[in-house]
């Protein structure tokens, strides 16, 4: 995986764990309406969903979900990726091996949340089911231009 696509998942990640969070205050002095909405310090943060164990299939032909998940995976990844780059380049040396851990569990809960068994199944296709000419048609049909060779 290239550097810039790592740092765009990275960001991407970084996205998914902080929103803002807005909280209503009673105010004794109701002459200060700026003072009935302010803004919590504290970021909010997106529940860790379980991520499913993946084990390979003995066949390396991929059904025509699995290939739209996978492609809708990719493109996230991407994503989190450009999001995540600039931090990335921005941090010192223990920085980024904080910054590199946080990525690879976000990466793993995108794949999850997409739908595929974390990103053990998403390397796996990448690695064996992408590869396999069987499996040309079922991706393109998915939306993914591939690159087979039958050689």
């Amino acid at each position: 995986m290239s550097r810039r696509i790592l740092k765009v998942a990275l960001l991407m990640i970084a996205s998914f764990f902080v929103t803002p969070v807005f909280v209503a205050c009673d105010s004794a002095d109701d002459n200060v309406p700026e003072m009935n909405q302010v803004q919590a310090s504290t970021p909010k943060t997106v529940p860790i969903v379980q991520v499913d164990a993946f084990t390979a299939p003995s066949s390396s032909e991929i059904t025509a979900e699995k290939a739209r998940l996978y492609v809708k995976t990719s493109a996230a990844l991407v994503e989190l990726g450009v999001r995540w780059s600039e931090r990335i380049d921005k941090a010192n040396d223990t920085e980024k091996i904080q910054i590199l851990n946080a990525y690879n569990v976000a990466r793993d809960q995108l794949c999850a949340r997409v739908g595929l068994a974390g990103i053990a199944e998403y390397n796996w296709i990448t690695a064996v089911a992408v590869p396999d000419p069987k499996n040309k048609a079922t991706f393109e049909a998915a939306g993914m231009r591939t690159n087979t060779n039958n050689n």
